[in-house]
């Protein structure tokens, strides 16, 4: 017996209202109750790796409305700090933000990163940690030192620069005017007339002032030079450099240095009056603004390059045919500037506090022997894993003084001793830290008040008989504004975050990851961050629904099954 067309318009109509139905359940618990995601990149590391995935919690916070940035309920007290968290792209300025939701309707990514400061925090940054206080006035840096927490660092820049925006004003005179803007804000103005280019400035107050680089020399209160926002003068970029890159590449007469394998190069301590910024042509053809630093150096002696080789992190890298490229979940791409790595294996690698590690197609990873090619502590070796480890591009080779292109690497004092890779390297009591700081002071002493040096040595923690100093805090703190977050990339050489875009609106809070699923190992199970508790308002409410739902299709069920009977 054929089926009649009536028959299979309704089984038809049938299909079709399931799919639907099956579609919009679908994005719905997505979006309301729990979604798994798959990490693509390395911002988090180590707290989470490339192709890691883990179990999202969407009702950690608050209960979110499907289809758009939005909360029907949401529990700001449910928001720590330190948490991991999830959030939309929607309304923030982040490259490459469009995608597709299920391959199916236009939405915005969505980005995982660490909170640190909530609204009304004040934050400092100094020697890789956070120093702090809420809209209260009560110390929270006991926060920032969880045991979650260890051994990560935070450095409140990505580049000196910042992100660079302009605006042209018309006139009697036409005039151009660049800003520097770190954590999403303004802090820096630069001017150019056709007469040419006026000091640059900085924001105190609400007005533009000249930035004064001589306030560097002294302890002060309030905001009168570029890197006093929020920390910036305690960090240091750094790159390592054989003595004849010494003398081919900087103001710096190596003969006047102990004669020694490598070289630490330190840029620190930048103003927009002296030295000043500069344009300069990159290696793709465009010209950039540069915040000019002061240049330093130390000679490293052997255990000191030692150490830097038991410390040493890289991002993912991927090695083939004595070539290396940056790891991408899309696809590696070799090119020209693809790095050598003689007598490397090929494979995907990476390390992280000295250890290699070989990485396979799903995840997994397993220690890398001692013997292998990467582990050489050859200076030749130690200057490329460190001045090409993060970007994997040999632009950031050691090529110019005033290079464009300058690798990820920081350095910081903490306490007395230089930290970089977030491990002291030189200690306090060293001969060599004894001679660099005399040698820094003396540098300072002598440059002329027109032409000032600033010498990059600790000037200390915020911290004042033995309490954080909250005035220095409040004077020369980053505050995050009401409703809004900030947050970092456990990562920082390798993230995207507030540093960049700013601050994150409340609404576009969407949850937290509450377990990792793969791959397994040492990491597997809850994420380091604060234990979130179980029996809070929005999770009995979508658990409420979700037994309420489950319950109704019972019923419907069960009372269809006893019509047919």
């Amino acid at each position: 017996m054929k089926p009649s067309s009536w028959n299979l318009k309704y089984l038809a109509i049938r299909t079709v209202l399931a799919i639907v139905l099956l579609a919009t359940v679908t994005v719905v618990v997505r979006q309301v109750w729990f979604e798994l995601y798959q990490i693509p990149t390395g911002s988090m590391r180590p707290t989470f790796r490339e192709k890691d995935h883990v179990v999202v919690s969407k009702a950690a916070f608050g209960v979110n409305k499907p289809f758009t940035t939005a909360h029907f309920y949401f529990d700001p007290s449910l928001v720590k700090r330190t948490d991991i968290v999830v959030w939309s792209g929607d309304n923030i300025d982040i490259p490459d933000a469009n995608t597709h939701y299920m391959g199916l309707f236009p939405t915005k990514k969505r980005y995982i990163k660490r909170l640190i400061g909530k609204p009304g925090d004040i934050l400092y940054f100094y020697g890789g940690h956070i120093y702090g206080i809420d809209r209260d006035g009560k110390d929270i840096t006991p926060e920032f030192t969880a045991p979650w927490m260890y051994g990560l660092e935070y450095v409140p820049f990505s580049s000196f620069e910042g992100r660079l925006t302009t605006a042209t004003a018309e006139g009697s005179n036409l005039v151009h005017q660049i800003f520097l803007n770190q954590m999403g804000q303004p802090v820096g103005r630069l001017t150019f007339k056709g007469y040419g280019v006026l000091d640059g400035e900085i924001p105190v107050h609400g007005e533009w002032v000249v930035d004064n680089p001589l306030a560097q020399r002294t302890e002060h209160l309030g905001v009168e030079t570029y890197t006093d926002f929020w920390g910036m003068g305690h960090y240091a970029m750094a790159r390592l450099l054989t003595k004849e890159q010494v003398r081919e590449l900087s103001d710096i007469n190596p003969d006047t240095l102990e004669d020694t394998v490598l070289y630490l190069e330190l840029r620190h301590n930048p103003s927009l009056t002296y030295p000043r910024a500069r344009f300069q042509e990159g290696p793709d053809g465009r010209i950039r603004l540069l915040v000019t630093p002061h240049v330093t150096v130390i000679p490293l002696q052997e255990h000191h390059v030692a150490r830097l080789m038991d410390a040493m992190y890289t991002s993912r890298f991927v090695v083939k045919d004595g070539r290396a490229a940056l790891y991408n979940v899309d696809g590696v791409t070799f090119g020209r500037n693809s790095p050598l790595m003689p007598a490397v294996p090929d494979g995907t690698y990476e390390f992280y506090r000295g250890k290699a590690e070989t990485i396979s197609w799903s995840g997994k990873s397993q220690r890398v022997e001692k013997g292998h090619p990467l582990y050489r502590k050859t200076p030749t070796n130690v200057q490329r894993l460190f001045n090409l480890g993060i970007e994997l591009d040999t632009n950031y080779s050691p090529t110019k003084a005033n290079q464009v292109d300058y690798p990820s690497r920081f350095a910081y004092f903490r306490d007395g001793d230089l930290y970089v890779m977030g491990v002291p390297i030189i200690l306090k009591n060293e001969p060599a830290m004894q001679y660099y700081i005399s040698h820094e002071l003396e540098r300072q002493k002598s440059s002329p008040r027109n032409r000032p040096y600033i010498a990059f040595i600790d000037r200390g923690a915020p911290v004042q008989n033995g309490k954080v100093n909250k005035r220095l805090i409040k004077a020369l703190g980053l505050k995050v504004p009401e409703k809004h977050y900030l947050v970092l990339g456990d990562n920082h050489a390798r993230s995207v975050d507030s540093r960049y875009f700013g601050f994150i609106p409340e609404e576009n809070l969407q949850g937290s990851p509450s377990y990792l699923l793969w791959p397994a190992g040492s990491r597997w199970g809850a994420p380091a961050q604060p234990l979130m508790p179980w029996a809070t308002l929005p999770r009995s409410i979508v658990w409420g629904a979700v037994w309420l739902l489950a319950a109704l299709c019972y019923g419907v069920y069960f009372l269809r099954s006893r019509e047919k009977l």
